[in-house]
């Protein structure tokens, strides 16, 4: 009983606990649910980022196909090119043979 209140119950010590309790159950949810809202925008920022770098890594995609296409273009360049300086230097030995035979008189 309280003393200016004769009708007011007076609260005993487990109940006191139980509502310090309380309010520190309540108070560490509050934090708990703040973390999970923090976490959550966490995850939505990763995924935007990820969406973001897929896009990117199509795009790289589509420029690799480009050079691979253009490194098959200069290999057959080169290849034709090779062809072409081997036929002059078979010439210019066959012409030079040709021309060293006629000079030491082997024709």
């Amino acid at each position: 009983m309280d003393i200016f209140n004769p009708f007011r119950p007076v609260p005993s010590d487990s109940e006191k606990q139980e509502k310090r309790s309380a309010k520190t159950t309540e108070a560490r949810f509050t934090r708990i649910e703040m973390h999970i809202s923090w976490l959550r925008h966490d995850v939505n920022d990763i995924r935007h980022e990820l969406q973001d770098i897929r896009g990117e890594i199509k795009d790289v995609r589509g420029e690799v196909k480009d050079i691979r296409g253009e490194i098959k273009d200069v290999r057959k360049d080169m290849q034709t090119d090779f062809r072409l300086m081997f036929s002059a230097l078979i010439g210019v030995a066959l012409g030079l043979a040709g021309i060293m035979a006629k000079g030491f008189h082997w024709f």
